[in-house]
């Protein structure tokens, strides 16, 4: 009697199909996370083609970086309270009321700039903590107490300006801050990637972010996890209102003035940003660089097609198909997370059973 040392057939087919089912993992895994970047390269190489002369140049491409750095901000504070679930709706706002305040402080009442930021920065303190109160103490959906927040700052930004743009006596000194270059690169991008790069930081790097995911709208779960709600939940409303008021004093430094109705217009393509975002890099969980990525393709394209002479209404169309798609591709990157966890265990399983019971064939 000799021993056959050869795995019998059935074997080696469950460890081909093994093989293949792994690869295909990895492939659509791949383009799960990278495919926005692609996307994003494939569109601007394809508008530049088209319009060579108009859209493949230094300037066109300067101009929409740095006029989307608003955009971008207020995008990353929406952000931040979507780790946990929650949605704010006062981000865009927030940042109308800070634009208005920061120039009817420094142009009408003669306070100093430093003075005027800190003001702005105050109000957006008592907002992120009217919005946790109104959530945690009164039990109100965020979507629904935020809304409520917006349209209260919204009629504080009309009190404030009464109803007119502010732009006389703005001091240079003012516009200065969001209109300068620092060796070639102009100061709203520096600004951006530094915000990017502390909101990365925190979420990835330290344990904030992963107690917010796991909060994930469930508050009394994440309270049995040992996880203290009302503290990130503070956080995350805190820092969304501040990064908006930011937003607000960077534009207010672009354009010079404060304006009676600016605000609810960032909010749609922040949010789209913020969910097709999650399509990207961590498929089905909102994240920063995400954000950051899908704003810029939000960009990028409705750049390209305006060039190519597209109305102006493309720009509201496309940032509401962005939102639908980025919720529809995060949920089906949940549900592909939730097979691939099922399928992880079941191969864990039936590999514990080969080892428990090998077969060998014996001749």
């Amino acid at each position: 009697m000799s021993t056959n040392l050869a795995p019998p057939p059935v074997v080696v087919r469950q460890s081909a199909d093994r093989s293949r089912q792994s690869s295909s993992e990895w492939f659509v895994g791949a383009v799960s996370k990278f495919g926005l970047i692609g996307l994003l390269v494939l569109v601007i190489a394809v508008f530049s083609i088209l319009s060579p002369a108009t859209y493949f140049t230094t300037t066109n491409f300067r101009l929409i970086l740095v006029n989307q750095t608003v955009t971008v901000i207020v995008a990353l504070a929406a952000t931040l309270p979507l780790l946990a679930h929650y949605l704010d709706a006062s981000v865009g706002p927030m940042l109308g009321l800070a634009q208005g305040l920061a120039v009817w402080l420094i142009a009408v009442k003669g306070v100093p700039i430093w003075l005027a930021a800190l003001v702005v920065l105050a109000a957006a303190v008592v907002v992120g903590l009217l919005n946790t109160v109104l959530v945690l103490r009164f039990g109100m959906q965020s979507i629904i107490a935020t809304l409520a927040t917006g349209s209260v700052l919204m009629g504080l930004l009309y009190m404030i300006t009464g109803g007119r743009v502010i732009f006389q006596d703005v001091p240079e000194s003012f516009t200065a801050i969001a209109r300068g270059d620092l060796l070639g690169v102009p100061l709203p991008l520096i600004y951006l990637v530094v915000v990017i790069l502390l909101l990365e930081f925190a979420v990835v790097w330290t344990p904030f972010g992963q107690r917010m995911y796991s909060m994930d709208g469930n508050l009394r779960g994440a309270a049995r996890a040992g996880i203290n709600v009302n503290a990130y939940t503070l956080r995350a409303f805190v820092g969304a209102a501040v990064l908006a008021a930011l937003a607000g004093l960077l534009l207010a430094s672009r354009i010079g003035s404060g304006q009676p109705a600016v605000g609810q217009q960032f909010l749609l393509p922040a949010f789209a940003a913020a969910f097709l975002g999650a399509a990207v890099l961590r498929p089905g969980r909102v994240n920063m660089l995400g954000t950051v990525i899908a704003a810029y393709f939000v960009s990028f394209t409705i750049a390209g097609l305006q060039h190519l002479g597209a109305a102006t209404w493309i720009e509201s169309v496309f940032n509401g198909v962005a939102v639908i798609v980025g919720v529809s591709v995060a949920g089906l990157a949940v549900r592909r997370r939730r097979q691939l966890a099922v399928r992880h265990v079941e191969r864990l399983e039936a590999s514990q059973a080969d080892t428990a019971h090998p077969e060998s064939g014996t001749s």
